[in-house]
């Protein structure tokens, strides 16, 4: 069996969060459901299952007493190991919530269970049913976007000056409605790292990712905490890179509800606008909130390039 290295420790925070209120028998506040229906929104869970030539088969579990069925789904790898050993037939499989919903609606489970060795957690159907899967704003695939020149000359000359004034403001250091506001008319950039020289690729200083394959967005961190980080300008960008690095750098403009969202997915606690020189944090928690946020359609194709920095 091969090890997943797939994480979901905020999920498993707020599930126990959850378990804590109902086992005082309180009622729980408001904003934790929806913080544990946000965070199910960008899960990632293992399920135990094996394909049968192409068809996937999926572990359930049925109450004897009142045969009810739910589908047994593990944060880790370490939770899945502990109910399926080595020699089991099943495997785990990673997949998204979506799916979960679809498979419970198609068999008729009657919702899921997390951990079932540790915490145990039941999640009705009816409640994963709910949880919003769409974002409220979509880009037509017909809108035609700004084009790879038009990115670089908007990422070269971006200053985003309102968003600086109010991240230097002290007093706007948890202010995350305010800072909302900023974002929307905000054109940020994030940075794209490799070993190996992109620039090679480059025409005119530009390069797809038809002709890479996939960009590495840059992250820092610890093993116990990573985050995502952002850059109102290119200048800002130069001057915290490590210039000693082996890795070289370059830079591209963000789709934010994208960004956010491969932050989100991948367990991280947060996102840094300017690291090392202002050090913005927006928590976790706080872009969970954040995950309907306005594009700019003229940005679609932004993450399919990126730019020297030279």
């Amino acid at each position: 069996m091969q090890k997943i290295h797939i994480t979901n420790n905020h999920l498993r925070t707020i599930v126990n969060e959850v378990k804590n209120y109902l086992k005082k028998g309180q009622e729980m506040p408001e904003g934790l459901l929806f913080e544990l229906m946000a965070e199910l929104k960008v899960s990632n869970l293992l399920i135990p299952g094996f394909f049968d030539g192409d068809e996937l088969i999926t572990e359930h579990l049925t109450n004897n007493v009142d045969s009810t069925t739910v589908i047994p789904l593990y944060t880790d790898y370490e939770e899945y190991i502990k109910d399926y050993d080595l020699n089991s037939e099943y495997t785990p499989i990673p997949n998204d919530i979506t799916y979960y919903i679809d498979l419970i609606n198609k068999n008729n489970h009657n919702g899921i269970i997390v951990n079932f060795a540790s915490e145990s957690f039941f999640i009705p159907s009816d409640l994963l049913n709910n949880i919003p899967l769409t974002s409220i704003f979509s880009i037509n695939d017909n809108f035609r976007g700004y084009g790879p020149n038009q990115l670089k000359s908007i990422a070269e000359n971006t200053t985003n000056d309102s968003l600086v004034n109010f991240i230097k403001n002290p007093s706007n250091e948890n202010n995350f409605d305010g800072l909302m506001m900023e974002l929307i008319k905000s054109t940020l950039l994030n940075v794209i790292f490799d070993k190996n020289n992109l620039g090679n690729y480059s025409k005119n200083g530009i390069i797809s990712i038809e002709d890479i394959g996939r960009f590495q967005v840059c992250i820092i961190g610890n093993d116990k905490e990573k985050f995502g980080i952002l850059f109102t300008s290119k200048n800002a960008i130069i001057n915290t890179m490590d210039k000693n690095s082996e890795f070289y750098y370059f830079y591209q403009i963000t789709v934010l509800s994208e960004f956010f969202d491969y932050i989100l997915r991948r367990d991280m606690d947060g996102v840094i606008i300017n690291p090392g020189l202002d050090d913005y944090f927006i928590p976790r928690r706080v872009m969970l909130t954040f995950s309907n946020v306005t594009d700019n359609p003229n940005f679609k194709y932004g993450p399919n390039y990126a730019f020297l920095l030279k």
